[in-house]
This record gives C-alpha cells, sequence and structure tokens, in this order.
C-alpha cells in the first residue's frame, strides 16, 4: 500500500546531480532573465504566480469548512518506526511529512511546480540560478513551545547533507552548503560543478527542519517508536506498536492563522489503522470500524462495496481524474542484475507473454489503461512515430539504442480479450528460441547447457497474487519454471533495498512535472547498484542518463514534453518492465460523516485525503441512524 500524501512528500526531499552539459548550461542560462531580482512571496516553475501575498486562501479548499470531529483510515500492512532520518525500519504513514513537520514552501495543487512561502516569509532566487534564499518567518516554533531557530536550519542541513539516510544524503549532495545571511535569513548554495536547474530551486523549497535540541540527545540511524517532536499541525498519540496510532491536532499550532493554511487540518484527531490482510481491512470499513480508504484494486471497487449501507447513501463510493499524470503504475520489474534478464530478447518475450486485455476484462472490470508509457496522461507521453524535435534530440544515439525507437509507434499491440494470446505467445517462443532457449521434454532450456529456464516473482499484497496467477500460467506454457511468491512487508522492503529478487511488482509513477531526483533514483546508471535506491530493474544506459538530464535542465515545458517523450521511447523499447494499466480514476470509498472540496483538475494529482476534508456533525448523525436502522432490520 502507498500512502499518497506521504509519498509527495518523500518525493520533494530527493534531489541527485550528475554531472552538467553543455545543453543544460546553455538552456538554464538562456532563462534566468524569468527570475525576480527581489523576495517573493512564492516560486513557480514555469509560469507566473497565480496567488497575491495577501490571498485569503487557495481556490481549491473550502475556507468556511467546520473544525473539529475525527476520522481514521485503513491501510494495508504494518510499521515499526516513526524514525524517518534512518534507513531502517518501516516508518509509518505521514511521518516526516506536512501532517507533522512544515517545510520551508507549501505546494499549490492548481498550479504546474508552484510553491508558497510557509515556514518561510519569502524567497529570492539568484539569477544565474546559483543559490536561493529564504527568511525564516517570524513566531514559527516546535510543539514543545521552543522556536525554530537558524539553529535548527544548519543543524538539519548538516545532517540531511552528511549523516541520515542515504536518500536524504544524496538529495542534498547538489548543495555545497547553506549561510546565515541576516538573523533570520539563509542561502542554500549550491555546488559550482552542479547544473543550476529550476528543479534545484524546487527541492529547496520543500526543506524541512528537525530540531535541533530533540535529536541531538537521540540516535537518528535506529528504527524507534517515541512519537518525535514536530512543528506542524498534528502530533502523534496513542501508539499501538504496529497496529495502529492517533494524530491529534495541535491547538496551537503557530500556523494556525496563515492564509496558505486556511482550509487545511479540519479534523481534530486522525486514526491511522493498518491491517495485515485486505480481506480483513475491507470488511472492517463495511463494517464501520474506519471511515476513509483509497481502493486501487479494480476488481475489488466494481464488487466489494454493493452493501446495503451504499445502496442507502451512507457509505459513499467515488470516482475522480485525479490531474493529468499517472505514470506507469503498476508493472512488473525485471532485475536486470540478474543474467537471465541481461537478454533484452528474453525480456521482450515475457512482455509478450502478459495479455492485459484479458486481465482488464476478467479482473478489472474495465476499469484499468493499458500502460504505453512511464509518463501517462502528462505532456510527456509520447504517442504514435518520433516528431521532428523528438528525432533531433535522438538522432546522435541512433546506433545505442533499439532501431524501432525511431520506427515504430510507442504503443503495444492489443491481445485478444477473450481467449489465449495465441499469436503473441508464439512471438515470444521465437524470440526465445532466437537468445538460445529452447524447449526440451517441454521445459524451456538452454540450448547448449540444458539449463532449465527458471525464475521467482515476488509480491506483497493478493491483489497482485491474484493478478500475477494467469500471467504465471502463460510462462509455463513456454515451458518456463515460475514461482509466485507473497512476501511479508518488512521482508519486501529489506529486499527491495538490496536487489535481492528474480521480478517483483512495483508502482512506477510520475508527476506531470517529474521530479529528477525521483527519476535519478529509478532510471539513471549511478543508483543502479547503490542500496535502498528505486532504480529496481537496474538500468544502466547512457542515453537514458543524458535524457534525465534533458527533463531535469528544460527551462520551458515545451522543451520538457519533448525530452521526456524522447525519454519515454528509449525506456518503452527497454522492456524493463512488463506494464499493466493504469486505472481510469481514483476511487475513493468513505463513510458519509466526513466531506471534501472539489476534487480533480488539471494539476490536482492528490485526493487532499485528510489534509482538506472535514468531520461533518449532521452527516454523522445521519449516518448513526441508518446504521443503527440497518441493525433493528437485521
Amino acid at each position: 500500500m502507498h500512502v499518497e500524501t506521504l509519498t509527495r512528500q518523500c518525493f520533494f526531499h530527493f534531489a541527485i546531480c550528475l554531472r552538467s552539459t553543455a545543453i543544460l548550461v546553455a538552456t538554464c542560462l538562456a532563462a534566468v532573465s524569468t527570475f525576480a531580482a527581489e523576495p517573493q512571496h512564492g516560486y513557480s516553475y514555469f509560469s507566473d504566480l497565480k496567488y497575491p501575498s495577501d490571498m485569503p486562501h487557495f481556490d481549491y479548499v473550502n475556507p468556511n469548512a467546520p473544525q473539529g470531529g475525527s476520522t481514521s483510515m485503513g491501510i494495508v500492512g504494518t510499521f515499526n518506526s516513526f524514525n524517518h532520518l534512518s534507513d531502517k525500519g518501516v516508518v509509518g504513514a505521514y511521518v516526516g511529512g506536512a501532517m507533522m513537520y512544515d517545510s520551508l514552501m507549501r505546494t499549490a495543487e492548481d498550479q504546474h511546480g508552484t510553491y508558497y512561502a510557509l515556514l518561510a516569509d519569502s524567497i529570492l532566487v539568484a539569477d544565474d540560478l546559483s543559490w536561493v534564499q529564504y527568511t525564516l518567518r517570524e513566531g514559527a516554533y516546535w510543539h514543545d513551545g521552543v522556536p525554530i531557530t537558524m539553529e535548527d536550519i544548519l543543524w538539519t542541513f548538516d545532517l540531511y547533507k552528511n549523516r541520515a539516510s542515504y536518500g536524504l544524503r544524496s538529495s542534498y549532495r547538489p548543495i555545497d552548503r547553506v549561510e546565515q545571511t541576516g538573523p533570520r535569513s539563509f542561502r542554500f548554495i549550491f555546488g559550482d560543478d552542479v547544473e543550476k536547474t529550476r528543479h534545484l530551486v524546487s527541492q529547496t523549497a520543500t526543506f524541512t527542519p528537525m530540531p535541533k535540541h530533540y535529536w541531538e540527545t537521540r540516535d537518528h540511524t535506529v528504527t524507534m517508536v517515541e512519537p518525535p517532536l514536530g512543528s506542524g499541525p498534528y502530533r502523534i498519540i496513542d501508539i499501538d506498536p504496529g497496529r495502529s496510532y492517533t494524530l491529534k491536532r495541535v491547538p496551537d499550532y503557530w500556523g494556525n492563522d496563515l492564509n496558505v493554511n486556511r482550509g487545511y487540518y479540519n479534523f481534530d484527531r486522525i486514526e491511522v489503522m493498518h491491517f495485515f490482510d485486505k480481506n480483513v481491512m475491507l470488511q472492517a470499513l463495511k463494517a464501520g470500524v474506519f471511515d476513509y480508504y483509497r481502493d486501487q484494486n479494480e476488481s475489488d471497487v466494481a464488487t466489494a462495496y454493493e452493501i446495503e449501507a451504499k445502496r442507502r447513501g451512507l457509505l459513499k463510493k467515488e470516482t475522480y481524474q485525479m490531474g493529468n499524470a499517472y505514470g506507469m503504475h503498476y508493472g512488473l520489474v525485471l532485475n536486470m542484475r540478474r543474467p537471465l534478464f541481461q537478454d533484452i530478447r528474453v525480456r521482450e518475450a515475457l512482455t509478450l507473454a502478459y495479455n492485459f486485455e484479458w486481465q482488464n476484462r476478467v479482473y478489472w472490470y474495465g476499469g484499468m489503461e493499458r500502460n504505453h508509457s512511464h509518463f501517462a496522461r502528462s505532456g510527456m507521453q509520447a504517442r504514435g512515430l518520433p516528431s521532428d524535435e523528438e528525432m533531433a534530440l535522438l538522432a546522435p544515439f541512433r546506433n545505442q539504442v533499439p532501431s524501432r525507437v525511431f520506427t515504430h509507434p510507442i504503443e503495444f499491440e492489443p491481445n485478444d480479450a477473450f481467449g489465449r494470446n495465441r499469436d503473441a505467445m508464439m512471438q515470444a517462443d521465437k524470440l526465445l528460441k532466437e537468445a538460445g532457449w529452447v524447449v526440451r521434454d517441454q521445459q524451456r532450456v538452454r540450448v547448449d547447457t540444458g539449463e532449465r529456464m527458471r525464475f521467482d516473482i515476488i509480491i506483497g499484497y493478493i491483489d497482485h497474487e491474484r493478478m500475477m496467477t494467469p500471467y504465471v500460467d502463460s510462462l509455463r506454457r513456454l515451458g518456463i519454471d515460475v514461482s509466485l511468491r507473497r512476501v511479508e512487508n518488512n521482508l519486501m522492503v529489506n529486499r527491495l533495498r538490496t536487489y535481492d529478487y528474480d521480478t517483483t511488482m512495483r508502482k512506477i509513477y510520475t508527476f506531470a512535472l517529474p521530479y529528477p531526483n525521483r527519476m535519478r533514483f529509478q532510471l539513471t546508471s549511478r543508483y543502479a547498484d547503490q542500496p535502498n535506491m528505486q532504480n529496481y530493474s537496474g538500468l544502466k544506459d547512457p542515453v537514458i542518463d543524458f535524457l534525465v538530464e534533458q527533463v531535469a535542465g528544460a527551462a520551458t515545458q515545451h522543451d520538457m514534453d519533448i525530452a521526456g517523450r524522447a525519454l519515454d521511447r528509449v525506456l518503452r523499447w527497454q522492456f524493463h518492465i512488463i506494464p499493466d494499466g493504469h486505472p481510469v480514476g481514483r476511487h475513493l470509498v468513505y463513510w458519509d460523516r466526513i466531506g471534501h472540496p472539489p476534487l480533480g483538475g488539471e494539476y490536482m494529482n492528490w485526493t487532499g485525503f485528510p489534509h482538506i476534508w472535514w468531520f461533518d456533525a449532521e452527516k454523522d448523525a445521519r449516518v448513526k441512524q441508518g446504521l443503527a436502522a440497518l441493525e433493528e432490520e437485521e
């Protein structure tokens, strides 16, 4: 289970630097005139700021939302730590994110890559992008009443850059140092050998200070279940290790009256409940044990909630198109660190054997669309044949990438949704034979050694077990010895950290404005062998490395989209991931005692829960009456 808001916050913290190129430097220097020469209340990646400094609130929130009450949510999985600074343990949802800690700026959900001052009062960007300066807002303090000071800023940067988890250390590698420039102002100064891009500015905007006086007496490298000291709107209470904990609203939260917070943080209490089994969790939801769940299983969405409470309007099921980007969503990662998967013909054959159309009809009730792209529903999604601009970018690498990058549309050929994908299986058999894998006695073996073709698929969720079972059957029809193994969450985390798997199902997600940090972690050579990264397939391709940097350094959205489409094509023909599909929309199931503002929109990539939702006392009374009536009828 991926917790949407936590995931988004974690991505903002990652930024990795590769060597600069002349093209990137020239592009960035050509655009510096668009940056303000004086401090601003916000920062926008491509466009002008939508909101003035004295805005009353963001347009996408309900400024009059009632405050109070409680809500609860369900998560499949467990946790054993509240320390997000360590590489160890499974950290609870929302720990390290905006619910507990304030960052320098807040993301605007209705603009492309735009941030507004939160813990900082203002931002100033150097014309040559060599540094970013912030002024710390007056009156901010930790939950224990100790003021947030420049000492916390400087100490936290040293922690992130030199002593925290590998991901955090990598994130801050492009920043050479932080210098105090006034009583409450400081600069992030980027290294001389670092390419100066807008993304580096965006990544400093999400810098989240930690309390020095709290952490300097504790070991930040170990797991811990002690609630950490924060600065944000909530603190952790009522911990049941591995099962649940509660976020309680801080009544004297220093940022209560900020315009960027109006309409946010309306619940007094938010309980986060963990379940080891999704079926048990769904029964608990339908029984009213907790309030909210974002279901990502199309089969369950179509069939699991048709109960009397839903028919009477007590339990709500809603679907929204959230923004315009889904990325790859779920796909089966082939670990190219394994010798078996280093042959592209083997990877293509395994891709051909996957019948998405049958899966979508039988399991997903037509609720999915096939993933043809790493950047689905964004401007970076490649379509059809390459454009002239894409060709110009790819032409220098004609001999380094598969020829189909230039000659074939990116879309997969559809399979028969009502039968076996016979044609695709025959193509797969041909490719395997070309790669030296033949069938003897109904077993796929190496033609020269007789070695059996075998590998494991490890998964963490029962949904994926159901999803992979017919695929395993197809592979066995090709004579391949495949085992499907479901492992518990802690073991899965550790195996992912060390790339100890043959294949595994992962969610590959990108926003319409991708973060270079995540792209580098997932796709580039430098992080293919570093532990605890997200380059799960072990990609090591200098062309991909180059194109990732083209996306990272783009000065305009048009340039970013062109580079992204070129990158999309190279990734597609690597066959390093067997794509499944992405949902037509995002599905929310909740008891009608909580409310939300209008959801969806051009840039909104989250459901807003629980940040901008609220408790409705009148609706809660109606739900209780309805449930009581149902019990009497039984």
